[in-house]
């Protein structure tokens, strides 16, 4: 039997996230009949309020809802090691069950509940247990060492699930797909035919209330430093030896690990202030009035090895912006010169290879092709899919995969410990105290594109 703890069971992560996730998962049939889910939490909370709690959660959602008189609530505290042992004994968890901890708690709590947690390993050793983390894992470096050294104290990487949702997205799972089943692309994706890659993450919300996260974190820890990086890892990776999750955890690694070190004139970080309709980041409520807290980073990237070397990745993310967007874009070196010069009306334009993650699912490759009519004129077209025209029907949501994926025993799409430090060790200069203290924002107005910030 399998049981699975959602710890945080009456948050905001468990209502938006993981509740709609199981309703879609239940809707597929592809849960298991011997799986038990459980909320956890240290309110008190009734069975029936606890019900009509994940009820209104789903009450936009169009999808079977009996699931959820089959959901407990319990009342538990995992700092407590009696507590925990209250909870398998009232369920009578025995040698050779599975007891699944997800952690959708303050990443502060992290490291008591680690410990927590090892001492119930070793009083019930036959007990299987699995310890998902949502992101954030540690705040850097040095935090991220430290809690991957107290798991592997008790725990095994295989017994261990890093969450970053973006990798659970199927278009970024599609990358793979895209890039070793199709033999067009695989061959290109040098710097012989590459001329730059960029991954711009925009949106167009501000902080929606979380100034107590945010306001700690800043943009590069909240979108950089995990799902900006874990899908450049994808994208730029050599190929895998196979497609299974130790090979291609092994392949992300070793491209994080080539990343040259960011240097002082590489990154841009701003700080979004107000217009007519909407706030400034330090009128938010919550965010402290002199807060060097970036809410956007522009960052030109670099990998030394021999496939990528002296290719950019223009990199851009943050909040307050023009559009929702978030994209890969691969463009190609120009190789339309016999053409550029025949008419002034053609327009040719260099090739692009571009994944669209948000708003639209889709996958589109420009070419140049001949404008009917005489003469020799080439333009632009785009060769493209979606998924809902490709596939008719649409994508699972990220966490929908993620639990399928967590109860199936695949890490193909969690972060492994050596991944994550590298992640931290990357970003690290660009938020070390010492550097948050002496920042010099760039402060751009809500709504701005970009391309229009002026950098100095």
């Amino acid at each position: 039997m399998k049981y699975f703890v959602i710890m945080g069971a009456t948050g905001d992560l468990a209502k938006t996230k993981l509740y709609p996730a199981l309703a879609e998962t239940y809707s597929y049939n592809t849960i298991q009949k011997s799986v038990r889910f459980i909320g956890a939490g240290r309110k008190e909370c009734s069975q029936e309020q606890y019900r009509q709690l994940v009820n209104e959660s789903l009450k936009d959602r169009d999808w079977k809802l009996d699931f959820v008189q089959d959901m407990d609530y319990v009342q538990l505290d995992l700092e407590q090691v009696s507590s925990v042992e209250s909870l398998i004994n009232h369920y009578n968890i025995e040698e050779g069950d599975e007891l699944i901890w997800y952690m959708a708690i303050p990443p502060q709590a992290f490291e008591q509940v680690i410990q927590t947690l090892s001492q119930i390993k070793e009083q019930y050793p036959h007990i299987n247990q699995k310890l998902v983390f949502e992101k954030p894992f540690g705040s850097d470096l040095a935090s991220s060492q430290k809690l991957n050294a107290l798991l592997q104290k008790s725990f095994q990487e295989t017994e261990i699930y890093r969450v970053d949702h973006y990798l659970g997205k199927e278009t970024i799972q599609n990358i793979l797909a895209l890039r070793f089943g199709n033999t067009m692309f695989e061959p290109l994706l040098n710097n012989h035919y590459v001329e730059s890659i960029s991954i711009d993450v925009w949106e167009t919300r501000g902080i929606d209330g979380r100034a107590e996260y945010f306001d700690k974190s800043g943009i590069i820890k909240d979108i950089l430093q995990n799902h900006i990086l874990q899908t450049m890892a994808l994208m730029m990776m050599e190929g895998p030896i196979a497609m299974e999750s130790e090979y291609i955890r092994n392949a992300k690694y070793n491209l994080l690990r080539s990343l040259r070190p960011i240097q002082h004139n590489d990154a841009i970080l701003g700080q979004y202030t107000g217009n007519d309709t909407v706030k400034g980041y330090i009128q938010e409520e919550g965010v402290k009035p002199d807060s060097q807290t970036e809410t956007f980073v522009a960052l030109t990237s670099y990998v030394d090895n021999a496939r990528w070397e002296g290719v950019p990745i223009y990199i851009s993310t943050g909040k307050r912006l023009s559009e929702n967007k978030a994209e890969i874009r691969i463009k190609f070196k120009q190789s339309f010169k016999y053409f550029a010069h025949i008419d002034e009306e053609c327009n040719p334009q260099q090739n692009e290879l571009v994944i669209q993650i948000q708003p639209n699912e889709e996958v589109y490759y420009t070419v140049n092709a001949k404008f009917p009519g005489k003469g020799m004129c080439i333009q632009p077209v785009k060769l493209h899919f979606t998924y809902d025209e490709a596939f008719g029907q649409r994508s699972q949501g990220a966490y929908t995969r993620l639990i399928d994926d967590i109860l199936e025993g695949d890490q193909s799409l969690f972060i492994r410990s050596d991944e994550i430090e590298e992640s931290w060790k990357y970003v690290d200069p660009l938020i070390q105290s010492n550097n948050v203290e002496k920042r010099e924002l760039i402060l751009y107005e809500s709504g701005m594109n970009p391309s229009d910030i002026q950098f100095s």
